[in-house]
């Protein structure tokens, strides 16, 4: 329902044609897959309740993704494939291994900004050195 709202309040006459979707603050526990929006490179999903990213699965030109203030716990497996991905707030969410975490985020060369504050893994003493060093794209990490 939130993504037809969307659809109709941008005006998009056919999925080919959407480029950005708002889907912030939404309350949505869950979102339906997007593959349908193949051209889709905005998209804002963050202040719900996402726990899962299996959605994203056929979203291969995102460059921007917005998923914090959200309730993931893990994002193996649900973004590597983001390659052309330049920006990804993921702060305030409960992410817990920095190195599973990193690993997803490994191929992706055209990763610029990038927020994890706020999750446990930021609390890791090593947190700023390990991500600077397996990311080296990224320019601006939690807003520094």
């Amino acid at each position: 329902q939130a993504i037809e709202n969307q659809l109709k309040i941008c005006g998009y006459k056919s999925n080919v044609d959407v480029v950005a979707l708002y889907l912030a603050r939404q309350g949505l526990k869950s979102i339906p897959n997007l593959s349908q929006f193949r051209r889709l490179r905005y998209l804002w999903i963050n202040n719900n309740k996402i726990q899962d990213l299996t959605f994203l699965i056929k979203n291969y030109y995102l460059t921007e993704l917005y998923l914090n203030n959200n309730e993931l716990t893990d994002i193996s497996g649900a973004l590597q494939h983001l390659c052309s991905l330049q920006i990804l707030f993921l702060h305030n969410n409960e992410l817990k291994k920095l190195g599973k975490t990193v690993k997803e985020l490994k191929g992706m060369i055209s990763l610029q900004t990038l927020n994890l504050f706020q999750n446990p893994l930021a609390y890791d003493p090593d947190y700023r050195l390990y991500v600077i060093y397996f990311l080296p794209s990224v320019q601006l990490l939690d807003r520094k």
